[in-house]
């Protein structure tokens, strides 16, 4: 059951018409929250259900320091705080995609903000 669970979470996508789901835009930055598309200078970026939902999550929050824990509640649904380089795969992943480390910013020992590009 926890594994049909997890995938079901996985598959779930907001509803068009969700009042949670907005766009925005974090010059150069865009991230349109109904169609699920991040663009930087105009330029689409691929990314995976979960880096979106990373990236979602930091930047609503612009300025923000969101912890490991509140990612991991946020875009896993895990309350799992144990040393996990998930987190850690994923921004990398990000950075590399959206060009450089600007974007996502190391709160050390605490967790990540988003930067200004």
């Amino acid at each position: 059951m926890a594994r049909i669970e997890a995938v079901m979470r996985r598959t779930r996508t907001p509803a068009p018409g969700d009042a949670a789901v907005r766009d925005i835009s974090l010059r150069p930055l865009h991230i349109n929250g109904r169609t699920r598309e991040v663009r930087v200078d105009g330029r689409v970026v691929n990314v995976t259900a979960k880096e979106f939902e990373l990236l979602y999550v930091l930047a609503s929050n612009p300025g923000a320091v969101v912890s490991r824990k509140e990612l991991m509640a946020k875009v896993w649904e895990s309350d799992w705080t144990e040393s996990s380089r998930t987190i850690d795969t994923h921004v990398s992943s990000l950075r590399g995609k959206l060009g450089g480390n600007q974007w996502i910013i190391t709160v050390r020992g605490v967790g990540y903000r988003i930067g200004s590009g």
